[in-house]
């Protein structure tokens, strides 16, 4: 099983690497975008879709994996939905993308070539020609003030080590190792994380080395709202997190390695954690300790509004 991601930039097809699920950056389309405006876009030279109706086989065999892989011209899209395609294809977050909830319900594994001497790094923009094309997605941007999260140094200081120099951030391949009653995840979005069973009953989180804004982006999967960071702290730290019982609740296997790795949206969107109004006080004090808080803001975000899509795409 292997989740990977990584930056592309300025690389061109033929160079092995690996791109990020949740892209960055601010919105670049135009105001109304689908369809109609495909073709000014790159395109990839073909793509395969198919549905993943469970990914329990794929994962006892060993072949199951969530995300994006680029290398050399192939891209592969694992396990993913139009949830999280329209994110990656446009480079925002998942909470910024507005449309109708069936978005997340069914799962795609998508192979699609890159065409010789373009540019890896324009991968998000053939996705958004594949969306337009093949699911006739049309979609267009707009301000939104919307409930947030604002992570901050609580009163009390920060109490955090600082992460060591020398350790290094995984960009390779997501893997699984089980450890005893736990397991360790390597190379996710967040960095080296352990999960053992607490007091509490829940799972302790260990991340060894993790930026503010990426620890933002793993605490929004089991939140009721988006989690922007705030801190203006620019380093990297060591976290320990106990995750309550109730956030194990309601996931499948993928969707909590997911969770756990800071990949898709399932808390924010409430898919994966449907408690999750009672969920937040509880990881809000669990946040705390940390001293670190979680204080409800409103904010302006610009945001996707999804004014089309099929549920089915065209045939291959």
């Amino acid at each position: 099983m292997s989740i990977t991601h990584g930056d592309g930039c300025g690389l061109k097809a033929g160079a092995p690497m690996v791109l990020m699920l949740l892209g960055i950056g601010a919105i670049g389309a135009p105001s109304v975008v689908g369809a109609q405006a495909v073709a000014v876009r790159p395109a990839f030279d073909v793509a395969s879709i198919r549905q993943v109706p469970s990914p329990t086989e794929d994962v006892q065999a060993g072949l199951f994996h969530v995300g994006v892989k680029i290398d050399g011209s192939r891209a592969d899209y694992g396990f993913m939905s139009l949830a999280e395609l329209i994110p990656y294809a446009y480079r925002v977050k998942p909470y910024q993308v507005v449309g109708p909830s069936w978005l997340g319900d069914t799962r795609w594994n998508i192979v699609a070539k890159i065409p010789d001497g373009q540019l890896v790094a324009r991968a998000p923009e053939m996705m958004q020609t594949l969306l337009g094309e093949r699911f006739k997605l049309a979609l267009h941007r707009e301000k939104r003030e919307q409930a947030v999260y604002a992570l901050v140094i609580a009163r009390g200081g920060l109490q955090l080590r600082e992460a060591a120099g020398g350790e290094e951030i995984p960009s390779g391949g997501l893997s699984i190792k089980n450890e005893g009653s736990g397991m360790a995840i390597s190379g996710a979005a967040a960095g080296t994380m352990r999960l053992t069973p607490s007091p509490s009953g829940g799972m302790q989180m260990e991340i060894a080395k993790v930026t503010m804004a990426s620890f933002a982006d793993v605490l929004t999967q089991f939140m009721d709202r988006p989690v922007v960071d705030t801190t203006e702290l620019k380093g990297s730290y060591q976290i320990s997190l106990d995750v309550p019982f109730q956030a194990m609740t309601g996931m499948s296997f993928a969707q909590k390695v997911a969770a756990f790795a800071g990949f898709g949206s399932f808390g924010a969107r409430g898919a994966a954690v449907p408690d999750s109004e009672n969920l937040s006080p509880t990881i809000i004090q669990a946040v705390k300790r940390l001293g670190l808080d979680l204080q409800p803001r409103k904010a302006p975000v610009e945001t996707l509004v999804v004014d089309h899509a099929e549920k089915t795409p065209t045939a291959n």
